[in-house]
């Protein structure tokens, strides 16, 4: 009886890992090399443009894309609403973080440089209930403007720290902070392992760094997984773009899924009145996957923090 319902559940999990949702392609090859897509709670994907240095977003309800803004000096990445919705963006061109309203007015320009010297390449960024901003800033430059690869935080009263001194990291890319805010996840495009970190929700630092999972397309010839964004639903289920695909894996690390694309994919996040469509930028173009469960939104969703 027990191996009969051992080899049940072992289907059943098999099942599941190998479910494949419609892909939906929603632009026709009109952008260049697309990012950091981010519902704006209302009707809007907002996402970037890095060679184009634009902001595009695309209508939900209406199925049209519009330009909201020109950048002509950030050649933005990575997008992140605040809790007075203006955006948060990763200068990966200017080597900045800034904040402007959803029209391209600058509101400030919250740091350019660290130690002296400019920041590389900012990548992406999640905000927490306070207000205060992780970031990663990695590059292929040679030679740097820094001297690692790190994970920094911008505290809610403005003041920059380094919340992981990027000495085990060659190009960190995706950060997100979970559902509960205990936990910040981190990825590498040079790794295929998963980090996670405690986050100390009194002042932001992170410790006790280790591996939560490892992406599955390890043995496709790359040492490189190219991990890059990442979303949560509401069930904690963690979704990592990475090459060809969208890998999904439970909270205890299990891959529960695998979503395949057409081309290499960038970023991801929930949105949608109900929050149960992943959109995903993927080079050039945006896509949508309808799933069943219901996403998460930083920081619109994340706790009240409690000490």
């Amino acid at each position: 009886m027990k191996t009969k319902l051992l080899t049940l559940l072992l289907l059943i999990t098999f099942s599941y890992t190998n479910v494949s949702q419609e892909v939906i392609k929603l632009s026709t090859d009109q952008f260049r090399f697309i990012e950091g897509p981010v519902w704006d709670n209302s009707d809007f994907i907002y996402f970037s443009d890095i060679p184009a240095k634009k902001i595009y977003k695309y209508s939900v309800s209406k199925n049209t894309f519009t330009l909201a803004f020109n950048n002509n000096t950030d050649g933005c990445n990575g997008l992140m609403f605040d809790n007075n919705n203006n955006l948060v963006i990763c200068g990966f061109r200017a080597g900045n973080i800034a904040k402007r309203k959803t029209d391209g007015t600058l509101i400030k320009t919250l740091f350019s440089s660290y130690n002296n010297n400019r920041f590389d390449n900012p990548n992406d960024l999640c905000i927490d209930k306070k207000g205060g901003i992780y970031f990663s800033d990695p590059t292929r430059r040679n030679p740097a403007f820094q001297s690692k690869r790190r994970i920094y935080y911008i505290t809610p009263n403005g003041n920059l720290t380094i919340a992981d001194n990027g000495d085990n990291y060659t190009f960190p890319n995706g950060v997100l902070i979970s559902n509960d805010g205990k936990t910040l996840f981190v990825n590498d495009s040079d790794s295929h392992n998963i980090y996670k970190y405690d986050i100390n929700t009194k002042d932001g630092s992170i410790n006790n760094k280790t591996v939560f999972t490892t992406l599955t397309n390890a043995n496709d010839g790359n040492v490189k997984s190219l991990a890059d964004g990442m979303a949560l639903d509401t069930e904690g289920n963690l979704y990592i773009t990475s090459k060809l695909t969208v890998q999904v894996f439970n909270k205890k690390g299990v891959k529960i899924n695998s979503i395949l694309f057409p081309e290499p994919t960038t970023n991801c996040t929930f949105g949608g009145i109900n929050k149960k469509t992943l959109f995903v930028t993927a080079t050039k173009n945006l896509y949508r996957v309808d799933l069943t469960k219901k996403g998460f939104q930083h920081p619109f969703d994340l706790p009240e923090i409690k000490h």
